[in-house]
């Protein structure tokens, strides 16, 4: 990243001294070169503890690492029809997918979950998917004697046995389920349909995966040289194609192929401390507030969860050191948590010289009145470095796994609304990974609900 001083929004600020003060407030923001290759050599280093056959030296790791057991990406000619289900945020997504000759028809409905839902046990979650089950198959007129294949994205950390049988190790982002962990997620979602005395339709559970499994299943049905798919929403996880040889913790007698799809689990990556040396003040204070301080400190940097709190941080940081809005600020400025991601993304389409969408976040926030012309850049180029920092890391972490795969060409199908909504992200990553593996011609792009649609390809490809 280049020095603080050089941004054309800093440059402008009238006063050396407050130039100054705003830079060594801001400098922690910068993502070095540094930072870059020591991060790259730390995760390489926790992937070899996560991915050793000894039980000590995993342990030394936060990543999972684990196995998806999904036996082949979408080739083309399945044929059939299949549900998806999608469970990993409060919007709960039910997914038709129906496929002729591989190509894909898809049907897509959204059921949210309420708060005591996320709060009481986890017999009420899964209640609420049996449910809209149902409510789905209804509204949709599906009509089928035979089972229809159902795939499970279940997007929380989980130790995954087999193609279905998985076991919960924790909730995460709003999920606060007094009961769950150290429970297999698709027998408690076979559970509630017997509770619900079956669905209008047989169903078969074939497989739980993670979000990103999904997703790379989908940039697979798009683009078949997709060997990434990355979660970039409220939290963030990936899942990529690699060689057999290369995975240890599985015995090759179980491979079907000579490549296998691994789910990182990458969010808790740096909870034990070896990415101490580039946390910054501002991610430090989104952990402690946040509802796992402690945990998932890698997407805490950058996911769409915590990001408008650590723009938030950032502009509170600047107006108690009296260079932004007087020092004065707003009740708003001073809530915890009242910021979102969506703040972030709608100072982010300003184009240079423009602030039309800066002064709609501001009067949002009770600010508009006070904010000063250099103060309007201000919050610009705070929220420029900041996201820019983010996706730097993420790059930084995708350029291990391109190394891994290490082909001439590779797509990187990514789901979720931080990459779908911010303006910038695409460019920030691309820019970086252009410099880290210039070797890969690569390709980022978006798979719209691909989590979902990616749960029912999976039941797909394993009932062909």
């Amino acid at each position: 990243m280049e020095p603080i001083s050089n941004r054309p929004g800093i440059q402008k600020i009238k006063s050396a001294d407050k130039r100054k003060k705003v830079c060594e407030a801001l400098e922690s923001l910068r993502f070095t070169e540094n930072d870059v290759k020591q991060m790259m050599k730390v995760f390489e280093e926790q992937i070899d503890y996560a991915n050793s056959l000894n039980e000590e030296d995993r342990k030394k790791s936060d990543l999972f690492w684990e196995c998806t057991y999904v036996s082949d990406l979408v080739k083309g000619n399945e044929n059939g029809r299949y549900l998806g289900l999608d469970l990993g945020s409060t919007n709960f997504r039910v997914v038709l997918v129906d496929l002729k000759d591989g190509e894909a028809k898809t049907t897509t409905k959204y059921y949210n979950l309420t708060d005591d839902q996320l709060s009481g046990p986890a017999e009420l979650v899964f209640d609420h998917i049996a449910a809209s089950m149902e409510v789905f198959i209804t509204e949709e007129k599906i009509q089928s004697q035979k089972p229809i294949g159902v795939g499970f994205t279940f997007s929380f950390p989980t130790v995954q046995k087999s193609l279905k049988k998985s076991i919960l190790v924790t909730w995460t982002k709003r999920f606060k389920c007094t009961n769950g962990p150290g429970l297999d997620p698709c027998i408690l979602l076979e559970e509630a349909i017997e509770r619900k005395g079956g669905l209008s339709v047989p169903v078969n559970v074939m497989a739980r995966i993670s979000d990103t499994t999904g997703t790379l299943m989908a940039g697979s049905y798009y683009d078949k040289k997709c060997a990434i798919g990355l979660i970039l929403g409220s939290g963030s996880n990936a899942c990529y194609v690699e060689h057999l040889k290369n995975f240890k913790k599985l015995d090759p007698k179980e491979a079907k192929s000579d490549k296998i799809l691994v789910n990182c689990e990458w969010g808790a990556f740096g909870d034990n401390g070896c990415l101490d040396f580039c946390r910054n003040e501002f991610e430090r204070e989104v952990d402690q507030y946040s509802n796992f301080p402690g945990s998932y400190t890698f997407e805490k940097s950058f996911g769409g969860f915590y990001l408008g709190e650590m723009f938030r941080v950032v502009l509170v940081k600047l107006t108690k050191a009296g260079v932004l809005f007087d020092g004065k600020g707003s009740d708003e400025l001073m809530t915890r948590w009242l910021w979102k991601s969506r703040q972030v993304t709608t100072v982010e389409k300003d184009n240079p010289g423009s602030s039309e969408n800066t002064m709609s976040v501001l009067k949002q926030m009770k600010l508009d009145t006070i904010a000063t012309e250099e103060d309007v850049l201000l919050v610009q180029e705070a929220c420029y470095l900041m996201s820019q920092r983010a996706a730097y890391i993420v790059a930084t972490a995708l350029a291990v796994l391109l190394n891994h795969i290490n082909e001439p060409e590779v797509s990187i199908g990514i789901d979720g609304s931080l990459y779908e909504h911010h303006p910038r992200f695409h460019h920030h990553m691309t820019t970086l990974l252009q410099k880290l593996v210039p070797s890969t011609k690569f390709r980022l792009f978006l798979v719209k609900d691909g989590s979902g649609q990616g749960a029912a390809l999976v039941a797909a490809v394993e009932s062909s």
